[in-house]
């Protein structure tokens, strides 16, 4: 073989060499992006989790609010309200009161 044949040869394999070195290197990257990416996704899905648990309990909270306003203006809340806080009795109640004079 002549001189000229080998340095062919050797132009081609470290030309080859250089092409599996930069598809390594590429190869590294973007795994080590997609490990990145994935933790971030991972993340994301945690925090939609939290979300969506605290947008169902809004919610809820939301609609008690809404129920307990409809209650509240009622006969049934009034007398509640009168019979607690004012003493209300109705007719035909009796009252029972504790002989115990020190409380």
């Amino acid at each position: 073989m002549s001189g000229k044949n080998r340095k062919k040869r050797r132009n081609r394999h470290g030309g080859l060499i250089l092409v599996a070195l930069v598809v390594g290197i590429m190869i590294v990257v973007i795994g080590v992006r997609c490990a990145a990416l994935q933790k971030t996704l991972d993340s994301s899905r945690s925090r939609e989790t939290e979300l969506q648990a605290s947008l169902d309990d809004e919610k809820q909270r939301s609609k008690d609010i809404e129920e307990y306003g409809k209650y509240t203006k009622t006969k049934k809340f009034y007398e509640e309200v009168a019979e607690e806080k004012l003493g209300l009795v109705h007719d035909g109640e009796t009252i029972f009161k504790n002989g115990d004079s020190s409380k």
